[in-house]
């Protein structure tokens, strides 16, 4: 049977049910420290990953949790801080580290997907505006 772990040495899958597809709004790029992804897309695509227990945790608002985020590009892994706001939606608090480095743009188009084995959340720019 073949493996279906999702791991670094993988690329985005496109036709993956569980990736998110997110285009950086003006509030992601620039000067921010944070990146915001629907509640939609987090809950139906990376709380199945997650334990019952850190779902729990990030279901309530104000509650934050550590999260790696590893980009499949540079190879780097940085930690964010993932904390759900009054909205419903998640920021992703720290995310001015890898801006630091990218120079990513509004309208630019990100993948993200979960790797079971590293338990981390890998990411790769896919478009630039």
């Amino acid at each position: 049977m073949a493996r279906t772990e999702l791991c670094h040495d993988k690329p985005f899958d496109p036709s993956h049910s569980l990736n998110i597809l997110i285009k950086l709004k003006a509030s992601d790029t620039g000067l921010s420290n944070t990146l915001t992804m629907p509640k939609e897309f987090v809950e139906k695509n990376l709380f199945p990953w997650f334990s019952k227990h850190r779902r729990v945790k990030l279901s309530q608002h104000d509650s934050v949790q550590l999260l790696d985020l590893y980009e499949y590009d540079s190879k780097i892994t940085t930690t964010l801080i993932m904390k759900k706001e009054q909205d419903g939606n998640f920021k992703f608090h720290g995310w001015s580290n890898i801006l630091d480095k990218r120079k990513f743009k509004t309208g630019d188009i990100i993948g993200f997907w979960w790797d079971k084995f590293y338990d981390t959340l890998n990411f790769i720019s896919l478009s630039t505006a």
